[in-house]
């Protein structure tokens, strides 16, 4: 039996993802020039909130419904990457190294980040079956 590496819902979330990086990190690297981490980071993460929720949940993770249970999970998600973000920026940025390029770095970590948290606690399925 093949193991499927590139499932849909990896692909979805890839295109999707992508496209809400690229959008996100390009707000962020321009604010980067101008104001501390902590304010580019959360400027940048509010846009990636209000692209990510609908479009993950919808079109990524197919939840039928969105709810105000997956509204909260997503929120606490997204303050939890923020803080990482900003918090690991500031701090690797204390020995020289430039925020600009540390932000591009922690792309890959915090997408994995991203990918699990909602596969697995955001729009994870009830699989929970009634008999």
């Amino acid at each position: 039996m093949a193991i499927r590496i590139f499932n849909k819902k990896r692909y979805l979330f890839i295109i999707f993802g992508s496209i809400n990086v690229l959008l996100t990190n390009i707000i962020i690297q321009i604010l980067l020039v101008f104001i501390k981490p902590i304010f580019s980071t959360l400027i940048g993460q509010i846009f990636n909130f209000v692209f990510g929720f609908y479009f993950y949940g919808k079109n990524v993770f197919k939840v039928e419904s969105l709810k105000k249970s997956h509204f909260k999970k997503y929120i606490f998600l997204n303050i939890s990457i923020w803080n990482i973000n900003w918090i690991i920026i500031s701090y690797l940025n204390t020995f020289g190294f430039s925020k600009n390029i540390i932000a591009l770095f922690l792309i890959p970590p915090l997408a994995l980040i991203s990918y699990f948290s909602q596969k697995y606690f955001v729009f994870k399925k009830n699989t929970n079956k009634k008999i």
